[in-house]
């Protein structure tokens, strides 16, 4: 049996400065951290993280969760024999907490089997919370109980339990299979009872939401179902949220992929499932109404190369808009802390998972579920494969925002080309634009440990700048969990100086080809620019436009992902100005290309302009 866990330049400096909106007068805080990480929890390999709630206190999230493990020896289903426990305090970064409620010692007890799908709500006379549950027999007949906690820590069983089944219009026995599970709660203000709702079937085996009321969370009275599919496929983890005088319906629709999602008027009677829409591919989907913050969370599963891989993703979710579909707001993408001054290397960043592993390159060594690396494209789960890439010709620079230096040592993971001058991560003075620390891959997707002295830039003002200014193979960087510190003891490997002279990032940029505008977002008059295709994806041809500021000669060409050429579509003078060139997703052989993303570049007079991603599809 498992063990449970336990738990300056003037000009162009002030117009980075500028597009970041950088914070005048930083005085000096806690030493910074930069790590990349998204608001998912991963579990670990063979074990899923299923139906789970989530609270809030003092700035912590909790959340308790169906811990699953695979199959004990000689059984079928998995073993689900107590709920997890995780705390995090920005949804990204977790502490497993140890786990509760360990299903029933005593044989033949109704939960002595099963443990599933916590709902917490607080006590509404007292200090403590209620959790609901489901138990389950060795025959998987299905209940309601409860326990109870002061401290969200220890919990105790309420000796009402178990507290509810569906009554006699429920296809429910003691002796079977019965369906009675995933419990959700709900007050109703103005009546001022509380509802309990479970996934049911019908005695004529239709799949249902079972619907009973409370007026004290404890003595429960049936009230038939909430709602009736049209078809045996059970509804499960179903949620039900109240907004600007509409109810919101959410469940897992049996062998259907996703959340499911309808509205209604009235508590009975207004819910018709011909308008059902899916929308989120996740399932168990759970809203949390939360002081603050109104959080949608689900679970999924991801195939990897080390199997599937089950996780949990946090978003916001709005329920007040006009035609009463909920809007997701994302709570991915890169920190608020970093502005992307110009270019596109990290319109898809940060990489999600081990992304050069997954197609057979060495690991990317990343610390927790996500980093940065332009050459990758697998910002999420959901968005592409595992192991998709953009390649090496995207080009960009972000910086961090401001702040001052409080440690001694920085330490970071760098990866990438070996492209010291084009592809790097920098410690940038702000009064002058120094670049104090610039540190390049070794030509692996691979990170290495790195590390920066910084006892002798104790009060200076910096920031952060990652930048990919190349478009030739190996002309990427990654870059993982930036971390200052106060040195203990003696250093893992001997650390780096302040470079001496240091370079100015005005200089580097120029050198490379990139000098910006007054907004600071492009490519100053001289370069090339080539303006987002339309249309995007495409199939079969789509629309390349250019603007050239001055006449020269200019090249443009599409790349595959490995950014191999596979079409050039102009090689000779152009005049000043705008135009366009079409592409009909061939090579240069009139081959059809498959599906997949290309990339075009344009340059002048051999400077390259930032590169426009292409997705074609067949």
């Amino acid at each position: 049996m498992h063990q449970r866990p336990r738990r300056q330049s003037t000009g162009i400096l002030a117009l980075l400065l500028l597009a970041a909106l950088a914070v005048a007068g930083e005085s000096a805080r806690a030493h910074v951290l930069y790590d990349f990480e998204q608001p998912y929890f991963v579990e670990e390999p063979d074990v899923q993280c299923k139906d789970h709630a989530v609270v809030k206190v003092d700035g912590l999230y909790h959340v308790f969760y169906i811990h699953s493990f695979p199959p004990e020896p000689g059984e079928y289903l998995r073993s689900e024999k107590w709920l997890g426990h995780l705390t995090s305090p920005d949804l990204k970064h977790w502490t497993r907490q140890d786990s509760i409620l360990p299903v029933s010692e005593v044989p033949g007890t109704w939960e002595d089997t099963f443990i599933w799908a916590p709902k917490i709500v607080p006590d509404p006379h007292g200090p403590g919370w209620f959790l609901f549950y489901t138990g389950s027999d060795e025959f998987v007949c299905q209940q309601t109980g409860a326990a109870y906690s002061i401290d969200l820590s220890t919990w105790y069983r309420m000796p009402q339990n178990p507290l509810y089944h569906p009554g006699s219009w429920a296809a429910w026995s003691e002796a079977s299979w019965a369906n009675c599970r995933d419990p959700e709660l709900f007050h109703q203000a103005s009546d001022g009872y509380w509802y309990l709702f479970n996934t049911a079937s019908t005695a004529g085996g239709f799949g249902a939401i079972s619907n009973a009321r409370s007026p004290d969370l404890l003595h429960w009275s049936d009230l038939g179902p909430l709602v009736v599919n049209d078809t045996e496929d059970v509804l499960e983890s179903c949620q039900l949220a109240f907004e600007d005088g509409s109810y919101h319906l959410f469940f897992t629709e049996q062998g259907v992929q996703g959340t499911s999602h309808i509205t209604s008027p009235l508590l009975y009677g207004g819910w018709d499932m011909a308008g059902v829409t899916i929308i989120d591919a996740g399932n168990a989907p759970e809203i949390s109404r939360l002081d603050d913050e109104d959080l949608f969370s689900r679970h999924n599963a991801i195939n990897t190369s080390q199997g599937p891989l089950y996780y949990f993703r946090f978003d916001r979710i709005d329920l007040s808009t006009p035609d009463l579909v909920p809007e997701i707001i994302s709570l991915g993408g890169l920190d608020e802390r970093w502005t992307i001054i110009f270019g596109n290397a990290f319109d898809n960043q940060p990489t999600w998972g081990d992304n050069p592993r997954e197609r057979g390159d060495p690991p990317s060594h990343m610390k927790g579920n996500s980093y940065l690396a332009t050459y990758e494209d697998f910002s999420h789960p959901l968005d592409g494969e595992p192991g998709d890439a953009q390649g090496p010709m995207l080009t960009g620079l972000m910086r961090s925002e401001g702040f001052t230096v409080t440690g001694d040592r920085f330490r970071l993971l760098v990866g990438g080309g070996y492209r010291p001058e084009t592809c790097f991560v920098g410690l940038v003075r702000d009064s002058d634009g120094a670049v104090l620390f610039k540190d390049t891959g070794i030509n692996s997707h691979s990170m290495i440990p790195r590390l920066w002295d910084t006892s002798n830039l104790l009060g200076e003002a910096v920031y952060l700048v990652v930048a990919d200014l190349g478009w030739r193979e190996w002309d990427c960087i990654s870059v993982d969990h930036i971390e200052e510190y106060d040195r203990s003891g003696q250093d893992p490997f001997p650390p780096d100086t302040p470079l001496d002279p240091p370079p100015l990032l005005d200089d580097i940029l120029e050198a490379a080809g990139f000098v910006l505008t007054g907004a600071g977002s492009a490519p100053a008059p001289g370069a090339a620019r080539l303006l987002a295709p339309h249309p995007n994806p495409f199939n079969p041809r789509t629309r390349l436009r250019y603007e050239l500021v001055r006449a020269g000669r200019a090249e443009l060409v599409v790349l595959d992902a490995r950014g191999r050429a596979v079409r050039r579509l102009f090689a000779g003078d152009l005049p000043a100005g705008p135009g366009f060139f079409t592409w009909d997703g061939r090579d240069d052989a009139g081959r059809s290309l498959p599906s997949g993303v290309y990339l075009a570049r344009l340059s002048l007079d051999g400077r390259p302009a930032p590169a426009r991603r292409l997705v074609l599809v067949r």
